[in-house]
């Protein structure tokens, strides 16, 4: 009986641990589960923030796929949805800042990327090669180029990396053949964004190329600024360009007439509505005026900043931007002499537009007196303002017309090709030499290969033609080879 009792009791311990070690095993499965749940909720979260503030949120994620191995190009490539800490932009915010063909538009350039933008709208809606700082709301992408070009110059065309016609000499002499080859046009670059509470999103964009001053290739600066929201600060392209209508050309400079300065400046955005924005920017100065008073140099003053204001309609198939500047120059005269002074003003009409199948249009209409400082052929000339003539040494502020129209036609989704002309002409006063810049063409075409992935090769064929004001002309060819690979590729989705 006792034995019996004895084991009565040890079958029962052992049931009630079964049913105890049962009822754990229930509740870590339970768990298992809700830890599951949980991941998948953060996961469907992260995935629905990285959605917010696109247009069509089904276009930022469709072409997102992991690359398999046949097909990896050697770019930095994105191989899983984003996670960029995005601040939700109204379907307003998002049309006024960039139109399918702004997005689209494809340059050997790729200066649209450094764009400071309403909002600060990507440019790629599916944010190709950023990653999230660990521990942090901050994205980077760290981008970039390897350039080389071989230039060929059947007769001397002045600056040889760079092709400018008020360079080129006069009278040219004998016709000498020169070849140079160079990696200046290589840039590297770091953009960051990150949420900033109720302000929206904030961005750093920083670039650098190697076009460093007598022909080195020492680091220059080229963006270096930051924008919160509307907010800019910093050094980057003036409020009075257009960077979405820059031409597609291998050349450094790009048409003759187009403005290319890059002041220190701060600048505020404005949603007007409808696809339209505004801005207004105050600018670092500089009198640009070179002249000689009985032998002695005068000194170039700016007695206040520049300020530009801009205006812009943005659609789907291109946009059209209206801006101005405002600019007081002056220099004094030496040995003590006065101070003289002068408004300089400008207007430029540009755009962009998509005209048939994947072809784009790009143009820019400038005008304006005291504008030379921005224009590629006359900047660093001296050529803002000048005085009247030798007995009146008050300064005029020179008009100078400054258009250019460039045409890109696809040949294939990896071949495409570009035609451009530019036109600058200077209205010269009786004081300035006969030897002074009066006016210029520029013309280019070329055909550019995307071979495949990030590497791209091109060729190129410039002319150029420019005279004085005394009517001494001369003209020079020029024939451009150039290899880029790029660090991301940018506007995959569009090839």
């Amino acid at each position: 009986m006792p034995l019996t009792v004895v084991l009565l009791c040890g079958a029962a311990r052992m049931g009630a641990q079964d049913a105890g070690s049962t009822a754990d095993e229930a509740m870590r499965k339970l768990q298992t589960r809700m830890d599951e749940l949980r991941s998948q909720m953060v996961q469907i979260q992260a995935e629905l923030d990285a959605m917010r503030g696109q247009n069509k949120l089904s276009d930022a994620v469709k072409d997102v796929k992991p690359v398999p191995v046949s097909v990896q190009t050697g770019a930095i490539e994105r191989t899983l949805p984003p996670l960029p800490p995005s601040v939700p932009l109204s379907a307003e915010q998002q049309r006024a800042a960039m139109g399918k063909q702004t997005a689209d538009y494809e340059t050997f350039s790729e200066d649209s990327e450094a764009e400071a933008r309403l909002y600060n709208a990507p440019l790629e809606a599916t944010y190709p090669g950023f990653f999230v700082l660990p521990g942090t709301q901050t994205m980077l992408r760290i981008n970039g180029r390897i350039m080389s070009d071989f230039i060929f110059d059947p007769r001397p065309a002045g600056v040889t990396d760079a092709f400018i016609p008020a360079s080129i000499p006069i009278p040219q002499g004998s016709s000498t053949n020169n070849f140079s080859a160079g990696v200046r046009q290589s840039r590297v670059s770091t953009d960051f964004r990150a949420p900033v509470r109720s302000w929206g999103t904030a961005r750093m964009f920083m670039q650098f190329d190697f076009f460093g001053s007598n022909g080195a290739t020492t680091p220059r600066l080229r963006h270096f600024y930051a924008q919160i929201n509307n907010i800019l600060v910093g050094q980057t392209s003036t409020n009075f360009l257009d960077s979405d209508a820059t031409p597609d050309s291998l050349d450094f400079q790009g048409p003759n007439s187009r403005f290319s300065v890059r002041p220190p400046q701060a600048r505020y955005s404005f949603l007007i509505g409808r696809g339209m924005s505004g801005s207004v920017s105050v600018e670092q100065p500089s009198s640009d005026i070179r002249f000689s008073v009985n032998g002695s140099a005068v000194a170039p003053i700016t007695p206040a900043p520049d300020g530009a204001l801009k205006f812009r309609y943005e659609a789907e198939r291109g946009h059209v931007q209206v801006s101005s500047i405002f600019r007081e120059l002056a220099a004094r005269l030496p040995n003590g002499g006065p101070q003289e002074s002068a408004f300089g003003w400008g207007m430029n009409a540009s755009g962009a537009v998509r005209v048939y199948g994947r072809d784009n249009m790009v143009y820019q209409v400038a005008y304006g007196n005291g504008i030379s400082r921005y224009v590629n052929d006359t900047r660093g000339f001296g050529l803002d303002a000048a005085p009247r003539a030798e007995m009146d040494l008050t300064l005029k502020a020179l008009p100078l017309f400054a258009p250019f129209i460039g045409y890109q036609h696809y040949w294939t989704r990896s071949v495409r090709s570009n035609a451009m002309f530019g036109f600058v002409q200077l209205q010269n006063t009786a004081f300035q030499p006969g030897n002074t810049f009066h006016k210029s063409t520029y013309s280019s075409g070329n055909i550019i290969w995307n071979s495949f992935g990030s590497l791209d090769f091109g060729a190129e064929f410039l002319y150029g033609w420019v005279e004085q004001k005394d009517g001494a002309k001369a003209n020079a060819p020029r024939i451009q080879f150039s290899g880029r690979y790029t660090f991301v590729r940018l506007h995959s989705a569009s090839m």
